[in-house]
């Protein structure tokens, strides 16, 4: 089954995800099986991410003690009495042997993880170094949400979104008719059609719907029906 993408988009996921690998990777180093030296190497970077992380985290901290100790003496009350101390960054200490491109280096060495010879699914997601699976939707649940408008000329503009499906057909069914007629097929949105009255010149009240199309198939459900009048 598909898998999201591991690495994790925002820092704060990053944080989660390195200090879990520290607290767990020396469970499975003999299991892989990973060397000592790597198994040092991962925890070094776990260490180094996570000190920075830490340390920018507290300045931003910092940063808006600052802003706020700045207006505390510009428009406190009462006026006159003594400026309150500014609030003090503090240094940074970074784990020993700390290097650039730790990133870099980690998704190398996630790949010779999950290449090692001991490696399942379940350790990667333990170690939260897999994406989690992505599970399509059953088709019951599946059927489009459109946005239909008329224009003059019989024409009807259809917009939404495909889901990522193949195609959709549309079907347009005229007043007091019980038939649905295949009325244009999208490959993408918005798509615009016209449609041929049953007396020319005249206007006329109908409903159009559709449906995805997946693999030359018909998917999912229809959408809702959409009143239209066209002229």
């Amino acid at each position: 089954m598909a898998r999201r993408p591991w690495y994790p988009t925002s820092l704060a996921e990053q944080a989660a995800m390195f200090l879990n690998i520290k607290g767990k990777i020396g469970g499975y180093t003999a299991v892989l099986p990973l060397t000592a030296a790597q198994e040092t190497r991962i925890v070094l970077i776990c260490n180094i991410f996570n000190a920075i992380y830490t340390y920018v985290e507290a300045m931003r901290a910092t940063t808006s003690s600052l802003i706020e100790w700045r207006d505390e003496i510009l428009t406190g009350v009462p006026t006159g009495t003594a400026a309150p101390a500014a609030p003090a960054y503090s240094a940074v200490t970074l784990p020993a042997g700390s290097f650039r491109g730790i990133i870099t280096e980690f998704k190398d060495l996630r790949e010779l993880i999950v290449a090692l010879p001991g490696y399942t699914d379940a350790i990667g997601e333990d170690l939260m170094i897999v994406g989690e699976e992505i599970t399509p939707p059953s088709a019951p649940s599946v059927h489009p949400d459109l946005n239909v408008t008329t224009a003059t000329g019989y024409v009807v503009n259809v917009a939404g979104s495909m889901q990522g499906y193949d195609a959709l057909r549309i079907e347009y069914q005229r007043q007091g008719s019980t038939a649905w007629n295949i009325a244009a097929f999208a490959t993408k949105m918005p798509a615009s059609f016209t449609i041929s009255p049953a007396t020319p010149g005249q206007p006329e009240n109908g409903q159009i719907r559709g449906i995805f199309i997946k693999k030359n198939e018909e998917f999912g459900n229809f959408s809702p029906n959409y009143p239209v009048t066209v002229s």
